[in-house]
């Protein structure tokens, strides 16, 4: 019984010393990324996104979005803020957004149009840009 217990913990923290999982998805250390957002009325995701060693997706693999805590909101209000949005949808368009966050050990199929194959985990928004 106590092999259970010793499994149940484990599963829920730390899988390596800078890796986690978050509902059973493994992520890889924490990094700095610039990441291209693109979302619209059904789709959100990263396009593309670069960390200090460059470019980390394969052209159309991309990835998706989870957030931590209330980083999601974060990135909804400087989204709108960057973008001037003032309607009550979310915002469209395409954002460069700088980030704390990591990316998923593993790809995974698309789940539906427009998904993409890896995650990303924002830890902390930085800030959000329209591209010019």
């Amino acid at each position: 019984m106590w092999q259970l217990a010793i499994l149940a913990l484990a599963s829920a923290t730390s899988i390596g010393k800078d890796e986690i999982t978050v509902d059973n998805e493994a992520f890889g250390k924490r990094r700095h990324l610039t990441c291209t957002w693109f979302t619209n009325f059904e789709n959100s995701r990263f396009e593309q996104c670069y960390d200090a060693t460059g470019r980390l997706f394969r052209d159309g693999n991309g990835a998706s979005i989870r957030c931590t805590k209330e980083e999601c909101k974060r990135l909804d209000a400087a989204t709108r803020r960057a973008a001037g949005w003032r309607k009550p949808e979310p915002p469209w368009g395409t954002f460069t957004v700088q980030l704390v966050g990591r990316v998923s050990l593993f790809s995974h199929q698309k789940r539906y149009l427009g998904d993409a194959t890896r995650t990303v985990l924002i830890e902390k928004v930085q800030s959000v840009r329209v591209p010019k």
